[in-house]
């Protein structure tokens, strides 16, 4: 059975000698492995333009039998071409920054279109935006923390945030996983520009500082969330770019 999708491209990583793995988040059945056979070689059958991360793509593959192991990618094309994504520096990061996050806190593979469709019209919003583009990252965290079961309450004061239950709080819980005072304040902020002004606000509110500290919280959260572990190679690169 052939299978024809639109997906977001999340990551590419080198499969022996020849081949490459693509993980995509596709609309029909949520994040999945294909194997490239051939890998991205000048002249080949894949044009390497169709991997970079985010690309939003249409691609065709054959399920194999149940337990036939993983997918081959048949074809791939760009569905929806970005303008500035990959030749803005500030935008080209967050991307690598975004799509780390998506292979990380994304796992399930089942269809979501109202996910997928959200992300998708998101990432050519901000795709075409002029300005306002440094927080973008912080809103996108919240949505997929949103759309996957673990969004914060804002109940209980801010004073404190504590990230293992994901609600806020007038007394510090009694762990070291916890938003105090400003960070606090500012994810409240975060939600309360989402609530009045849709999930992807073109806002920038935060200093540099407090914006890393934000992002480096979110991660966090969503991490202890997801049970997953390891630092963010793309997260150095933000801070530099927007501090």
């Amino acid at each position: 059975m052939t299978i024809v999708t639109e997906g977001i491209v999340v990551r590419q990583t080198r499969y022996g000698d020849n081949a490459i793995v693509a993980n995509i988040y596709t609309r029909c059945e949520g994040m999945q492995s294909f194997m490239v056979r051939g890998g991205l070689k000048s002249g080949g059958k894949f044009r390497s333009s169709c991997f970079f991360p985010l690309s939003q793509v249409e691609i065709s593959y054959q399920r194999g039998k149940q337990g036939g192991g993983m997918p081959f990618l048949r074809e791939i094309r760009l569905s929806r071409p970005y303008k500035d994504m990959y030749s803005d520096i500030r935008k080209s990061s967050v991307a690598f920054f975004l799509a780390e996050a998506m292979a990380r806190f994304i796992s399930q593979s089942e269809q979501d279109e109202v996910l997928y469709d959200k992300l998708a019209q998101a990432l050519c919003e901000f795709d075409s935006r002029k300005e306002n583009i440094a927080e973008f990252h912080l809103f996108f965290l919240l949505e997929l923390a949103s759309n996957l079961g673990f969004a914060p309450r804002m109940e209980g004061g801010t004073a404190y945030f504590d990230l293992r239950e994901g609600c806020f709080c007038k007394f510090p819980p009694a762990h070291h996983d916890v938003l105090e005072a400003e960070a606090a304040l500012g994810l409240a902020r975060l939600l309360s520009e989402r609530a009045a002004q849709g999930e992807f606000p073109p806002l920038t509110l935060f200093s540099s500082s407090l914006r890393f500290n934000l992002v480096q919280a979110l991660t966090h959260y969503c991490q202890l969330q997801c049970g997953t572990e390891g630092s963010f190679k793309s997260l150095p690169v933000l801070k530099e770019l927007f501090s």
